[in-house]
């Protein structure tokens, strides 16, 4: 089998209910939720689809497409130097392996070791919310079967940032899983129009510690991504597992998280950081380092549902990130171009695997025509 072409596709996206305003880039609005698409085509009629990241880099069609036509898109290793020399569209080889996928009849995850066929998931609030707004939001998250959420914290005071988290946890109870994210690991390289609080080692200790009284699950980017040793010390230092790494990038750099101990939770996106393939020996490393592997949530769409198949292959993996924040967002707006959204099993609070070959899911073609973006 052969790589005969790649085509890749930005899409606008549907407005959203509401405006939503992401607390990781204070001053940013978001009205529309878009996407990226990458089909491979090859020489036996098989089409892999993929996400090749959160925007589409021109050298993708300059440099990465050139190499990767007329080859076979099984060789993920010898094409891993391609992806690398570039830089970007990381995401290209999830279609890589949504073909080898649907070649061999089998769900990704299970090629990758189908460690389980369902995956605990978190809802991951976008904004940052008031006590009052959040215990409402996270009662009525429990009441549709929600087993885990996210909270954001990013409030110029310790105070403010506790007393959400405080009213939330009186709101829910002792039972019900509660994850914390500050977002001080964003720069460089996330735009935000106005200024926000950042932590200081003392700051994220402190929190640390309200947050263990508090009976949160684990603190997330509590420091700058490349903070080493003071993210070294505050692992040290708590009970609380301390989350991080969406933002780092290259194998180098999770060896360098791991092996310090920088974070409990190692969280690869790969869509920024590394292939799926180089990914996923990350978080074999942690594993063998008995951290945990929590990988991001891959952008929605097609990212998203490669990410699940990762966490659905890992023995380490606790849950999987699914943002859903109502009623301005939620997990269906997260993966608005797919045919079938995978849904929350409510039951369990799981996200079940696709069964069908490769990723498992189909575009919702009517939906990508009209919000495609004009090249």
């Amino acid at each position: 089998m052969k790589i005969t072409d790649l085509q890749v596709q930005q899409l606008a996206g549907p407005e959203l209910p509401r405006v939503m305003r992401p607390a990781w880039a204070p001053g940013s609005e978001w009205r529309r939720w878009g996407g990226t698409i990458v089909k491979i085509f090859t020489d036996e009629g098989i089409v892999g689809l993929g996400s090749p990241g959160y925007g589409i880099s021109p050298l993708i069609e300059s440099w990465i497409k050139p190499q990767l036509i007329g080859q076979d898109p099984f060789a993920l290793e010898r094409h891993a130097r391609i992806f690398r020399n570039a830089g970007a569209g990381w995401g290209v080889e999830i279609a890589l392996w949504d073909i080898i996928g649907k070649a061999c009849g089998q769900p990704v995850y299970k090629l990758w070791g189908g460690y389980r066929d369902r995956v605990p998931a978190y809802a991951s609030c976008i904004e940052v919310g008031t006590p009052q707004q959040r215990s409402e939001d996270m009662l009525r998250l429990k009441s549709d079967g929600w087993r885990a959420a996210k909270l954001r914290i990013h409030e110029w005071t310790i105070q403010a940032d506790i007393a959400q988290i405080e009213a939330v946890r009186r709101s829910v109870g002792p039972g019900w899983t509660l994850l914390v994210d500050a977002n001080q690991a964003q720069l460089p390289g996330t735009l935000q129009p106005e200024p926000g609080p950042i932590w200081s080692y003392e700051r994220a200790l402190s929190t640390a510690r309200e947050l263990e009284r508090l009976g949160v699950y684990w603190l997330e980017e509590p420091l700058d991504r490349y903070d080493f040793e003071n993210l070294t010390r505050l692992a040290a230092a708590v009970d609380i597992l301390i989350a991080g790494g969406e933002n780092n990038c290259g194998l180098h750099e999770y060896r360098w998280l791991i092996e310090r101990g920088c974070y409990d939770v190692l969280q690869p996106e790969a869509m920024v950081g590394e292939t799926m393939s180089q990914i996923r020996k990350a978080c074999a490393l942690a594993e063998m380092h008995r951290k945990l592997c929590a990988p991001h949530h891959g952008g929605g769409g097609l990212g998203f549902v490669a990410h699940l198949h990762l966490c659905a292959s890992l023995p380490n993996c606790p849950f999987v990130e699914v943002f859903h924040d109502l009623p301005g967002f939620s997990s269906e707006i997260f993966q608005w171009y797919l045919a079938e959204p995978i849904r929350l099993d409510p039951t369990d609070g799981c996200m079940p695997l696709p069964q069908k070959p490769g990723l498992g899911v189909e575009l919702d073609e009517d939906k990508v025509r009209r919000f495609a973006v004009a090249r």
